[in-house]
């Protein structure tokens, strides 16, 4: 079959068997331009044109939304913080559990709290104890030098561990002139166990008349 280039008119020799049923593209020699030839004179091409002008187009599947896995993966997430969440909240009443004495003896009006669901607590005591407590006034290199003594006691059952001391000069109105701390002699006393202790300053103020000693981290004198 002859065919026409549309561009520039130039004609040529197609054997119609290469076109096919649906046509081809074919270049031109002269001028190299393409196009999609149908096969002329075939029935078949005629009616392949035709179903395809009748037949409407039909859209494609619509593809599957990107936005659903995003949801599997923050439904996976707010997973992971309940548990997490009731972890922390297993902890905390484990904690309330375990440390009730010490936390009772802490916070006394928490007893009530703990009463109210069936777990009566009882504040823990004291556990050290300070006795024969007493003070020497010296004269030394014309210095004056006081020496505080006394015995720590374990009244606890149980092994505890010592805290360093304080020692606080006061005036007659209770203000502290002067303060230092020092480290006892052992750093932990058995049960029902004591120790002896001994410090020493130089030069108090004037107007010292006073001397409170007590474990650092408590507020309440534990001897005078």
């Amino acid at each position: 079959m002859i065919v026409s280039c549309p561009a520039c008119e130039s004609r040529f020799q197609v054997d119609r068997e290469q076109l096919g049923f649906n046509g081809r593209i074919v270049r031109c020699g002269k001028c190299g331009n393409c196009w999609h030839q149908m096969p002329e004179n075939d029935p078949r091409a005629a009616v392949a044109a035709t179903a395809a002008a009748i037949t409407p187009d039909v859209p494609p599947p619509p593809g599957r939304r990107r936005g659903a896995l995003p949801q599997k993966k923050r439904s996976g997430g707010l997973a992971v913080g309940w548990v997490l969440l009731l972890l922390f909240v297993a902890g905390v009443a484990a904690g309330g559990w375990f440390e009730r004495e010490r936390i009772v003896t802490q916070f006394p009006q928490l007893a009530d709290a703990y009463a109210l669901i069936g777990v009566p607590v009882v504040a823990q005591g004291p556990k050290l104890q300070l006795t024969d407590v007493n003070t020497e006034r010296a004269e030394l290199d014309g210095d004056t030098l006081i020496t505080v003594r006394g015995v720590v006691s374990n009244i606890s059952d149980r092994k505890q561990t010592l805290p360093p001391l304080r020692v606080q000069l006061t005036d007659s109105s209770g203000a502290v002139l002067a303060e230092w701390t020092f480290d006892p002699p052992r750093g932990e006393l058995d049960a029902g166990e004591s120790v002896t202790f001994e410090s020493q300053t130089r030069n108090p103020p004037e107007g010292a008349q006073n001397l409170n000693i007590t474990f650092t981290g408590s507020d309440a004198p534990a001897a005078q």
